[in-house]
């Protein structure tokens, strides 16, 4: 039996292409967190920068991307990597390592209780 890996992933935004994308969230053999973009093969450690919605006044360009390389590996970061950190309020899914779609976490739904 061969345990799957599971990649948190939040949605964050590249200003070289002027557009949005998904961020697997990755650790680094000595423990530094990446979002890579698999679909431009970059990442970057400014998740909190580029992620959650998108705004004109956010400071976007500040980013520093990097071309995805084999030497930051692709290890899953854990969720008690990220908890502690401000990546956490962040975090819209998961991806499974077999599977392309992200599984984006339910919204809290209001009820009577916490709607007034």
């Amino acid at each position: 039996m061969t345990i799957e890996k599971i990649y948190y992933v939040t949605e964050a935004f590249i200003s070289n292409y002027n557009q949005g994308t998904d961020l697997l969230l990755i650790k680094t053999a000595s423990g530094e967190i990446y979002g890579l973009s698999p679909e431009f093969e970059m990442c970057t450690k400014d998740i909190a920068m580029v992620s959650g919605l998108y705004s004109p006044d956010r400071p976007y360009p500040q980013a520093k991307w990097i071309n995805f390389n084999s030497d930051i590996g692709t290890v899953p970061a854990g969720w008690y990597d990220l908890n502690n950190t401000s990546i956490s309020n962040f975090i819209i899914g998961y991806r499974l390592e077999s599977e392309l779609q992200i599984h984006r976490f339910k919204k809290n739904q209001p009820t009577k209780n916490n709607s007034e």
